[in-house]
Formats: C-alpha cells, sequence, structure tokens
C-alpha cells in the first residue's frame, strides 16, 4: 500500500512534457509560492512566451498561447540550477536560468528567459 501511495505522488519526482491539464492543476497539499508571466523556455519552446509556477513540489511552465504545451519539473529531479548568458529569439542575447535535471537516469536541461523587460519596451513603444 505504501508504494501506490508513493507512485500516486509524482509532481516532485518527475519530469513531464506536455502533461494533460488536469496533472497540471495543484494536488492537495500543493501550494503556490510564485507565478512568473513572460518566461520563454528558451531551450525546448525558443520563440513561445509562457508563465512559470512556482510551487512547494515542482516548477510547471506552459505555453501562453498554447497551453498544452507544457512541463513539470519535479523538485526532487533537480540536480543544479544557475543564470547564464542564452540566446532567445524573442529577447536576443540575455540573462537567463538553467535548470539541470535527472528523471530516471536521463538529464535534462531547460533555460528559462524572462521576457518581462521587452514587454515593457514593446508597450512603451506603441
Amino acid at each position: 500500500m505504501f508504494t501506490m501511495a508513493a507512485d500516486s505522488l509524482w509532481e516532485d519526482r518527475d519530469v513531464r512534457f506536455d502533461i494533460p491539464s488536469q496533472q497540471m492543476h495543484l494536488r492537495n497539499g500543493e501550494k503556490l509560492i510564485d507565478r512568473l508571466d513572460t518566461i520563454e523556455d528558451t531551450k525546448g519552446n525558443n520563440g513561445e512566451r509562457g508563465r512559470l509556477l512556482i510551487t512547494n513540489l515542482r516548477l510547471l511552465w506552459h505555453s501562453q498561447s498554447t497551453p498544452r504545451v507544457n512541463l513539470s519539473i519535479g523538485y526532487h529531479c533537480v540536480l543544479n540550477i544557475s543564470t547564464k548568458t542564452a540566446q532567445s529569439k524573442l529577447r536576443g542575447i540575455t540573462e537567463a536560468l538553467y535548470v539541470l535535471t535527472k528523471c530516471n537516469n536521463t538529464r535534462f536541461e531547460f533555460i528559462f528567459t524572462n521576457l518581462y523587460l521587452l514587454t515593457i519596451l514593446a508597450h512603451a513603444l506603441q
């Protein structure tokens, strides 16, 4: 019975891509810590504006134009977090958040870029 209960708590122990909308909802006990709009998944979805949700169990990112394009990164899978320079189609060369993960013996690297300053500039020029 313990195994079944542990398996049902995947949110902090798995990296998942393009999950159904039900799995994007916060589970019981999961708390939203912060929500960042205009975040680009620079490595996986370069040129796509999205939203980054930070909870006590995982990071969630989804495309703002196509919500079925999304990802869930459980904190148990995170090996390293750092900031570096990255190339964004929407922003050019900018500082980005790099998240290195390992799940089921597979490593994934995610790069998130904040497009907020670009949004302010675009509104100012209109």
